[in-house]
């Protein structure tokens, strides 16, 4: 396997030619290749053009830092790319020894994935919020760490937040109270309150969402209740409207008042730090809306997304007054 991968890859053999030298059949070669590949021995790096006038245009029309505009492909696909081009992103501007505040969410899973292994040293990493439940287990920002710090030991520090269960308004309150007096805790909650870079991803409001969608529906507040108040996406745990105004209604403090993280509003000045990236990767026409509401928040100062959606947004903000 390994003299194939070596006469295929660094000599440009073809298959016929490598098969010749080896003395086995070219089928036996493809599958040696193939086999190579599920087993890892072959990485894969994107290197996606991206679009430098739509990428002006987002920063124009959302006061943005910086923007990251990659061509539409598969939209099976589309947060695999995103991811690409993100963790190409982080790393361009991170550092050794920073500290980097993680969200959660698919899209910034495959940012992770595709991050390159020990190329930084002496990381510190933050969840931007804790666990939500005990059974509705999903890409949280705690597993995400996780997952980034892998790609970084031994030299890294990472932490984690605690599950806050359900219960009443009051007894949450009473919770995070008890949890925030555990000086650990609350340094944890108080050092991803600062954290150098963000990454966080944007979240849509849909039928079978996972996430913070089936975190309100195990709270009793449905997918057609966050709508009817005007809900049109969230940012670690927080819904926000059509403008970027958070939503603080009396029906989802209980929710949104339950996950120990840092808030949207936490995020926008973070956004408006200097030296700070607040980086949202977001794409595909489905959050459309969502993205829109983040960026009317200011919520992030780095945008990640796709060219039909970056189109879409930069069009919308040439028609509003």
């Amino acid at each position: 396997m390994v003299q194939c991968l070596e006469l295929y890859y660094h000599q440009q053999r073809h298959q016929k030619e490598i098969a010749k030298v080896l003395g086995l059949s070219s089928s036996k070669v493809s599958r040696l290749l193939k086999r190579a590949f599920a087993e890892g021995l072959i990485r894969v790096e994107l290197d996606l053009p991206q679009n430098p006038r739509l990428e002006a245009a987002l920063l124009e029309r959302f006061g943005l830092r910086d923007a990251v505009v990659i061509p539409v492909g598969s939209q099976h696909q589309v947060k695999e790319e995103l991811g690409a081009a993100a963790a190409r992103y982080f790393e361009k501007v991170a550092a050794n020894g920073i500290s980097v505040g993680i969200s959660c969410g698919f899209t910034l899973y495959h940012t992770i994935r595709q991050l390159r292994e020990r190329r930084f040293r002496d990381l510190t990493l933050f969840p931007l919020s804790g666990e939500s439940t005990l059974k509705l287990v999903d890409l949280f920002p705690n597993t995400l760490v996780g997952m980034m710090a892998a790609k970084y030991r031994p030299h890294v520090t990472a932490y984690a937040l605690p599950i806050q269960l359900f219960g009443s308004l009051r007894e949450i309150e009473a919770e995070r109270r008890r949890l925030l007096k555990s000086p650990e805790i609350r340094w944890i909650y108080e050092q991803a309150q600062d954290a150098q870079i963000a990454l966080v991803g944007i979240g849509m409001i849909g039928e079978e969402t996972p996430g913070f969608c089936s975190l309100a529906e195990a709270y009793g507040v449905s997918v057609k209740k966050l709508r009817a108040m005007g809900v049109v996406g969230e940012i670690n745990y927080q819904p926000f409207d059509a403008r970027g105004q958070v939503a603080d209604r009396k029906e989802l403090r209980g929710l949104t008042r339950r996950v120990l993280g840092v808030s949207a509003e936490r995020l926008r000045e973070m956004s408006h730090s200097y030296g700070r990236y607040v980086i949202a990767v977001a794409g595909g026409s489905q959050k459309l809306e969502a993205i829109r509401g983040a960026l009317r928040g200011r919520f992030m100062n780095v945008l990640i997304t796709d060219e039909d959606t970056a189109l879409r947004l930069v069009e919308d903000a040439s028609r509003t007054p």
